[in-house]
């Protein structure tokens, strides 16, 4: 598997029910439509992954203003699960691929981004800040597509190509011809996935320092209760601090805090995170 085939398949049993992609290794981001058709609303999910393993997870937080999800994976630190490509803003004018094909469809989906931000009114009723795409694949209907990602294919027209991809959406709707309203249109509509992290709390900055800096095991999700060893109690440690320092990253990138305040954080940061696992005086966790 390659760093960027972090997509998933989500399904209940045998049914399949969209598509999602690993935003951080402990979670799942979705479109809320995607899961429509689940039996319950703590029905246990499959997701599938890019090189075929199957692991579990639970619905543990929705925006239904905004019709996005996320899905907690079971027992995360255990699977050596891949990690979603860095997040970035989008720019208009900058191809765009998608490398996530429903079951029993082979063709990926690519174009341009044409217009961000742009703020889009769903068909389940709210408004999100959204990035408008053009896709050069002609299929008609794109639906199995909702819930994938959507990375940068290169650097916008006159610049270098990117060293690497970055993941700078999640695909939700297709719009509809202005003739018919039936018929669909070669123009999809993707939500921001730096918008996705500020609307669910299990991203915010104070909750992850919180997570970093308290004693003792700290989970993101609350999981199925189980023996509780210290190396995954430092595990756990390590994972939040990763998620807060790439959100410290994130705003920085996206000029929401200087430079200076950014640096300090993450000298905060990590020096929690050492004093966490050494212990005071280099005892124990």
């Amino acid at each position: 598997m390659s760093d960027q085939e972090y997509w998933v398949h989500i399904g209940e049993e045998d049914r399949h029910l969209g598509a999602g992609f690993l935003l951080t290794r402990e979670y799942v981001l979705t479109a809320l439509h995607c899961l429509r058709r689940r039996s319950s609303d703590d029905a246990r999910l499959v997701l599938e992954l890019a090189d075929g393993r199957r692991v579990h997870g639970w619905l543990c937080d929705v925006a239904e203003d905004v019709d996005l999800a996320l899905i907690a994976v079971a027992e995360a630190h255990s699977h050596r699960l891949p990690l979603a490509s860095p997040t970035d803003r989008p720019r208009p004018g900058v191809a765009w691929r998608g490398a996530y094909a429903p079951p029993g469809e082979n063709t990926q989906l690519s174009g341009r981004i044409t217009h961000v931000p742009y703020r889009y009114r769903s068909r389940a009723g709210g408004a999100f800040t959204g990035v408008q795409l053009t896709v050069e694949q002609e299929l008609g209907d794109y639906s199995g597509y909702s819930g994938s990602p959507v990375d940068t294919d290169a650097g916008s027209p006159g610049e270098p190509e990117p060293e690497e991809r970055s993941v700078v959406g999640i695909l939700m709707e297709q719009q509809l011809s202005r003739e018919d309203h039936v018929s669909g249109t070669n123009v999809l509509v993707a939500a921001s996935v730096l918008h996705a992290f500020e609307v669910f709390s299990a991203f915010h900055m104070e909750r992850l320092k919180e997570l970093t800096s308290r004693p003792g095991r700290q989970e993101l999700v609350p999981r199925p209760r189980r023996s509780e060893e210290r190396e995954e109690a430092a595990q756990s440690l390590v994972t939040n601090a990763d998620l807060y320092l790439r959100r410290i990253r994130e705003w920085e990138e996206s000029a929401v805090i200087p430079r200076a305040v950014a640096d300090e954080e993450r000298r905060s940061a990590l020096r929690m995170l050492r004093e966490r696992l050494l212990g005071d005086g280099g005892g124990g966790a």
